[in-house]
């Protein structure tokens, strides 16, 4: 089936490109920054769409190797902040330190990958 129209990723960069090309540079003040805004928040939108179901999925699979079972990632989530919660987590510190870097770094690159290049 040909598609014949752009997707949503195309429309999202397509909006953005227009904002950050055409809209910006001739704004100024307040609505140059309201401006600024929408285009990040596009560029935000794009990453999710893009990265968000791969970067859920490898925390899904993270959970299970880190707490060594299987289970929806809300279950398993929810035990990890017990696990947390409890303030002892054993032999599994390393692990659980390792866990919560993966998925700070996977939110950073979607919400502002810069932060990644200035560590």
């Amino acid at each position: 089936m040909a598609v014949d129209r752009p997707g949503a990723l195309e429309l999202l960069e397509a909006v953005q490109e227009f904002l950050q090309e055409r809209a910006i540079p001739k704004l100024s003040g307040h609505a140059a920054f309201e401006a600024r805004v929408a285009a990040n928040l596009l560029a935000i939108a794009r990453r999710e769409i893009e990265e968000g179901p791969r970067l859920l999925e490898e925390e899904a699979a993270d959970l299970e190797r880190l707490l060594q079972r299987k289970g929806t990632p809300e279950a398993l989530e929810a035990e990890l902040v017990d696990l947390i919660r409890d303030g002892d987590p054993g032999s599994r510190w390393e692990d659980l330190m390792a866990h919560l870097r993966r998925r700070a770094e996977g939110r950073l690159r979607i919400a502002n990958p810069r932060y990644l290049d200035e560590s």
